[in-house]
């Protein structure tokens, strides 16, 4: 143990110093005191503090009492007070310099600085009591430079958690502006607030990407349209980057704008857009917390996006609902609303559309006391382009039946409406026949539609085929041939669409019309209404595991006594 005397180490002025140090909130005030304090008391020439860098290669001649001509040197170990040796580098630099001995002051073996002294004004060399002097006073300053530094710690750690508080209530008050409701307009606007606001940037871009995957821009703040150099690889990007050198990396993806910061617009795991971003207006660089941010904004955009998307698409889903159901409502005011009452012919009839609204058509008109028009058709095509043709069909056949035509200009003048109101891809197929009460007779033609079945109480099917060609094929008359068949007690004729016949089931087997034929058979002795209810359901349990794909349309005549 080093004796010690009074004189020299003086407990009272040590707590002294030891007290101003670590009441002290600067680490350069503690070190400059320290060197003023040893310099006294030891009445040394001159002094410095030296500070070693991060990667502990350099040092920093930070606080300097006396002359030279250095700023730094090489970093050396120092564990405790050492006199400086001639033959070793860089001590010998410190030597030429006027620099005897130094000591370090450190905190748990970290050194946070080395006190170098000059030569003594009488004195050459430092008793072992000076020497333990100069140990206990940097032991002194190293805990009080801690201190500071533990407080500064603690201050950037207080700091930074306000800040991410902040960033953290900024991002929530972000997210629930952007869950209100928003029209599009007023979701972009808001973008360009926050990145404004928060972020200090005049120029930014946003892409969103289509239903083919290429870039839509729709919003533009830089000087001139970016033009991208290949979407392909704006497709790669899944992570936020900063471009380190903008001015010469920017090119490689938009070539005619500079730009630092791209971040992918990301919504259930897929990239839906871009949201590109300039340098900050007050030249800062992007922080960490200004990256998360970003982020933030660029996803929490693109989901409010996507919700006003698709918030739009169900109002126009709505719409064409609504619509397509008063067109339903119409469809079926155009179909007959009640079975014309015969006295020797029972009829029903019936219509199903595979979609809302359909192309299938049938028609009763009285003509006169004893005869009536019974009309099936079967219009090219589904919905409610079918729908609107079929109406055009409906609406000729109503204003033409009462001109008491025959039916083969009947046909003609048909035809020639759907082939002046329709294009080339389209047609229809149609069936027409007058039912004469009197004579039990039943005249017809039949315009390429399924062949109705007569079906005789005997037990014979006729199929019902004269007459010719697809209704719009051609302007020019077509040589129609008319039917004519006599009718008994009993007879019934099946009218019938394609609905009917070609409805499959789970293994893609058609009803087809040998089984629409038993069936008839089957029920031959039943109420029309009933027949065509059984048939009805003979077909759905066919297809009950496939979904409908054509209308279906039924007529069932029966002829009484």
């Amino acid at each position: 143990m080093i004796q010690t005397t009074p004189v020299l180490i003086n407990l009272e002025s040590l707590l002294e110093l030891s007290v101003r140090l670590n009441t002290s909130q600067d680490s350069m005030f503690i070190l400059n005191s320290v060197l003023l304090s040893l310099m006294g008391k030891l009445k040394l020439s001159r002094a410095s503090v030296l500070i070693p860098n991060e990667e502990k290669t350099r040092f920093t001649f930070n606080i300097s009492k006396g002359r030279y001509e250095l700023d730094e040197i090489e970093y050396f170990e120092i564990d405790d007070f050492k006199e400086l040796e001639i033959n070793k580098n860089p001590e010998n630099i410190l030597i030429e310099n006027g620099f005897k001995f130094c000591i370090p002051v450190k905190h748990l073996n970290k050194t946070l600085a080395v006190l170098c002294f000059g030569s003594r004004y009488f004195e050459e060399s430092l008793s072992d009591e000076e020497k333990y002097y100069t140990q206990l006073v940097a032991i002194i300053a190293g805990n009080a430079m801690q201190v500071v530094n533990d407080r500064i710690s603690l201050v950037n750690a207080k700091t930074n958690l306000e800040h991410r508080n902040q960033l953290l209530k900024t991002m929530f008050e972000m997210s629930s502006d952007f869950t209100t409701f928003l029209s599009r307009e007023q979701i972009l606007k808001m973008l360009s607030y926050h990145l404004m606001g928060q972020l200090m940037v005049n120029r930014f871009a946003v892409y969103l990407c289509d239903e083919n995957n290429c870039l839509e821009p729709i919003i533009n703040r830089f000087e001139d349209n970016p033009e991208i150099n290949d979407s392909k690889i704006f497709g790669e990007i899944k992570n936020t980057f900063v471009l380190s050198n903008p001015e010469s990396e920017s090119n490689k993806y938009i070539g005619n704008i500079i730009f630092q910061v791209i971040s992918p617009m990301i919504i259930q795991g897929n990239v839906r857009g871009l949201l590109i971003i300039g340098k900050k207006m007050n030249g800062e660089s992007y922080t960490d917390d200004n990256i998360q941010f970003i982020e933030a904004l660029a996803n929490t955009s693109i989901a409010a996006l996507e919700n006003e998307r698709l918030f739009e698409q169900e109002i126009e889903k709505k719409r064409l609902e609504s619509e397509l159901e008063l067109a339903l409502e119409i469809q079926k005011n155009l179909l007959p609303k009640e079975i014309p009452a015969l006295y020797n012919c029972d009829l029903a009839g019936t219509s199903i559309p595979s979609r809302l609204v359909g192309g299938d058509y049938y028609d009763f008109i009285k003509l006169n006391d004893r005869q009536l028009l019974i009309a099936i058709a079967d219009v090219s095509g589904k919905g409610m382009p079918a729908a609107l043709l079929m109406a055009n069909v409906q609406a000729s056949l109503r204003s033409l039946a009462p001109l008491n035509l025959s039916l083969i200009e009947l046909i003609h003048r048909i035809n020639l409406v759907v082939y002046q109101n329709t294009t080339a891809d389209k047609f229809v197929t149609f069936f027409c026949g007058i039912f004469d009460c009197e004579n039990k007779s039943f005249s017809y033609i039949n315009a390429g539609h399924n062949p109705p079945f007569l079906r005789r109480k005997t037990g014979e099917f006729i199929e019902l085929r004269e007459g010719g060609l697809i209704l719009g094929f051609s302007d020019e008359p077509f040589p129609y041939s008319e039917g004519n068949i006599s009718l008994n007690k009993n007879d019934i004729i099946l009218f019938y669409t394609d609905g009917i016949t070609e409805a499959q089931n789970e293994i893609g087997k058609e009803f087809g019309e040998e089984k629409l034929k038993l069936v008839l058979s089957a029920n031959i002795s039943e109420p029309v209404q009933k027949i065509m209810n059984n048939i009805i359901s003979e077909v759905n349990i066919h297809s009950k595991h496939t979904e409908q794909f054509d209308d279906i349309t039924l007529i069932v005549a029966k002829v009484k006594g």
